[in-house]
């Protein structure tokens, strides 16, 4: 049987829907966050630690010119070490009948008979190889679906500079290249970069280094996985003789650096979002409740009077706020769940995993459900505690008017002569009532930060875009040599067809070292007043390149503890290795990885060279007909290792980018709104039920609807307009935590700031107060304003 308490409240959830809407909208989006947020983070680790451990991700890589095999042992026996891989590695251009432009590849090698080796494969499509023929090659598979390759199809690659016949018999995916980077791209571009495994007999004698290898990959003991720099380090001086190029550890693997950054930012979204939202629910709630018990003051005596204990009472309020806490939790659960679903989909666009879906993690769905109750409780606690203290025969007379007193404004006479009747109305029941009056602006301040924090971040990505590749890069294509040459290569990159401008580029990998620090990154040499690349200070202009010392990227400046002006030891990592003292002359700002340049002569005489050049930037007329024959050549050049063109990274990332941004503001700006509507509309609603006599008395003095409404609208708009100014600057503060929390040696994210980011946050901070109101417009329309004006007893 229903009790009497229960069938009440069955009541007040039925005459206040409208207000268990708006409070449930607010649950539902934080429980939604935190249980899609964190099932997409548990859904990113499950799938990198099951992948790394099918394929045995190495712990390191070391590329070296040239190792024999047999010199390996040393490394093998090294305390620590676990296990060791040599492999032959080698950049190459893929000549394919369907694409005009050469594409890019990077060719590995892989044992003749299937084995459980460190960065091993899984298999796509099509099988191992096979003993039928010595060219067999495994593609990896994102390209191969780009360009509709199969196994039996035959693809050419030019390999030692020679055009070598393929024959495909796999297409597979590995750990290694979960987020697969081509050359100077920040995000897959698998049309224009392929990784393509050979047999290990077959690369030595293509590559001729039959017996030696040129990368090692290994596995280390799980004591020294977390602190692998001294092992390296000790690795590095017993390979030095075979020309240790570069040492990378499996924190800074570019593609485990990239997907680890991403879980990280990933689980500090997961508890930062949710947290905003279900604060300002267990607010909203709070203040709701509150005035739910002054307006039930009369019932609550009676209660008392009639033998119910406070307990009872307490509970039958409690039940109130548990009824919204249990309907968003749920609504949010099964949201959370579609959500993460989608962005899961999302996610399978840049990482490629062998399986990578979404699941429900019941711990999570509870922990929700559970976080959402207790907000709930919260938020009835001090709604309910002070009709409770009364004493039953106090609680059942009315609560006596609030003492009529002037406000802080009314001193300021001057300002309050000028209002009208209805603005000094609107701002003393604004202040009167702090406390609803500070949880609105709360709301509003919040639903604004998260507003102004999404468009910055958007904003923020098309200026990184603009300024990495129409700003600092300005060519149109880059040539990159397998070794290095002299002037003619600069004289035969000038006189392909279509150029228009070629400018040489020399790029030496190097040790720098500042005291205890030290830092390995590679020096860029340009010619001075090169126009092709323009390196630009923090204030992004350009900065000229001189002989004079080098222009370091401001993330390295900070990583070696050097500003301009000081000098760091640069010791190259190839050709004689002499460490010279070299001056930090200017600071570059960039976003992607640790650059630094120099003139290009001053870096050839580091090496000993007249002049050096490892690539070529050019500008092309953009002509079809000539960028076809340019194109043609390119392919046939057998000198080339890659071939970049600019406007194809940009347009990967401005595709990539605007797409999922525009995704990503519309979730900001739909949970924002939600947070402006639910707080403002439960504010006014709440003000409207305390002050029905109030507006009935305003009705018999000649007040139509439209006119009280707008007193109302009045003060959504000063507590909207008020929330939002205070929102704008913690927006901002928030866009800086967050490209904080991205900065790396890899990427930096750029907080830019415009006045057309706070005009559209106070623009749609407006446009929600707005649609609020006409709830409660509809309300004042529907009042009994003559039931109102009798006298409750």
């Amino acid at each position: 049987m229903v009790s009497v308490l229960n069938r009440k409240l069955g009541r007040q959830l039925r005459r206040g829907w409208l207000l268990l809407l708006a409070i449930t909208s607010i649950i539902t989006i934080g429980v939604m966050e935190f249980v899609a947020l964190g099932s997409c983070y548990n859904n990113l680790t499950e799938a990198k630690r099951h992948y790394y451990r099918q394929c045995r991700m190495p712990d390191f890589w070391i590329d070296l010119k040239k190792v024999p095999l047999a010199e390996l042992d040393r490394l093998a026996d090294t305390p620590g070490v676990v296990e060791i891989r040599p492999r032959i590695q080698f950049f190459a251009t893929v000549d394919l009948d369907d694409a005009v432009k050469p594409l890019n590849g990077l060719v590995l090698s892989l044992p003749d008979q299937r084995q459980n080796v460190l960065a091993d494969i899984m298999l796509r499509h099509g099988g191992y190889f096979t003993d039928r023929r010595q060219n067999e090659v495994i593609v990896n598979d994102s390209f191969a679906r780009h360009h509709g390759l199969r196994p039996g199809d035959w693809i050419r690659l030019v390999l030692n500079n020679r055009l070598q016949e393929l024959f495909i018999v796999g297409t597979a995916i590995s750990s290694e290249f979960v987020y697969l980077l081509g050359p100077g791209s920040i995000v897959p571009d698998p049309e224009n970069f392929g990784v393509f495994y050979l047999k290990q007999s077959y690369a030595e004698d293509v590559f001729d280094v039959d017996g030696a290898a040129n990368q090692v990959l290994g596995l280390l003991a799980p004591e020294v996985r977390d602190r692998p720099k001294p092992l390296l380090d000790e690795a590095e001086r017993m390979l030095s003789s075979y020309g240790v190029i570069t040492t990378i550890d499996l924190e800074d693997q570019p593609s485990n650096r990239y997907l680890t950054q991403e879980i990280d930012g990933l689980k500090s979204f997961a508890f930062f979002m949710p947290t905003v939202f279900l604060t300002i629910a267990a607010l909203v709630l709070n203040v709701l409740l509150t005035r739910l018990a002054e307006q039930e003051r009369t019932v609550v005596g009676t209660l008392k009077a009639l033998g119910y204990s406070d307990l009872e009472i307490f509970g039958h309020f409690l039940k109130y706020g548990l009824a919204v806490g249990l309907a968003g939790g749920l609504l949010g659960c099964f949201a959370g769940y579609w959500l993460a679903t989608g962005v899961t989909v999302i996610y399978r666009e840049f990482y490629e995993f062998p399986e990578l879906h979404n699941r429900i993690y019941y711990g999570r769905s509870f922990a929700g459900l559970g976080i959402s109750l207790a907000c709930a409780v919260v938020g009835s606690l001090h709604g309910t505690r002070s009709v409770l203290r009364l004493r039953p025969a106090e609680a059942m007379r009315p609560k006596p008017p609030e003492q009529g007193h002037s406000v802080l404004l009314e001193r300021v006479g001057w300002f309050w002569q000028r209002l009208s009747s209805s603005w000094r109305m609107v701002l003393r029941d604004l202040i009167r009532n702090r406390g609803r009056t500070a949880a609105g602006v709360f709301a509003a301040m919040m639903g604004a930060s998260i507003l102004s924090a999404g468009f910055m971040l958007a904003h923020g990505s098309f200026y990184l875009v603009d300024f990495q590749f129409h700003r600092v890069l300005r060519h149109d294509l880059e040539l990159a040599f397998k070794d290095e040459r002299g002037k003619d290569a600069l004289h035969e990159a000038s006189a392909l067809p279509g150029v228009d401008l070629a400018e040489p580029v020399f790029s030496v990998p190097c040790t720098f070292i500042n005291g205890p620090y030290e830092y390995r990154a590679g020096i860029t040499g340009l010619a001075a007043g090169a126009r092709l690349t323009v390196p630009r200070d923090r204030q992004a202009k350009p900065i000229r390149i001189s002989a004079a010392g080098l222009s370091m990227s401001g993330k390295l400046a900070e990583i070696l503890h050097l500003d301009r002006g000081d000098v760091v030891t640069v010791r190259p990592i190839v050709g004689q290795r002499r460490e010279q003292v070299v001056r930090v002359i200017e600071i570059v700002d960039d976003y992607l990885g640790t650059s630094v340049y120099t003139e290009i002569g001053r870096l050839s005489r580091l090496m000993d060279e007249e002049l050096a050049v490892n690539g070529v930037q050019l500008a092309t007329s953009r002509r079809a007909a000539d960028e076809a024959v340019l194109y043609r050549e390119l392919k046939e050049m057998p000198t080339l290792e890659s071939v970049t063109a600019r406007a194809d990274m940009a347009a990967s990332i401005e595709q990539t980018l605007v797409r999922n941004m525009w995704v990503f503001i519309g979730l900001l700006v739909l949970f924002a709104g939600i947070v402006f509507f639910g707080s403002i509309l439960n504010s006014s609603l709440v003000s409207l039920a305390e002050r029905q006599r109030e507006v009935a008395t305003l009705r018999v003095l000649g007040y139509g609807p439209w006119q009280i409404g707008s007193l109302m609208l009045r003060e959504s708009l000063i507590i909207s307009a008020v929330g939002t100014a205070l929102g704008m600057p913690l927006g901002y503060l928030l866009t800086v935590l967050l490209a904080m929390s991205y900065d790396s040696e890899l990427f930096r994210f750029p907080v830019v700031s415009t006045p057309g980011i706070w005009i559209g946050t106070m623009v749609l901070g407006l446009v929600f107060t707005g649609a609020a109101h006409l709830f409660v417009q509809r309300s004042i329309h529907r009042m009994d304003w003559l039931d109102a004006l009798k006298a409750k007893e």
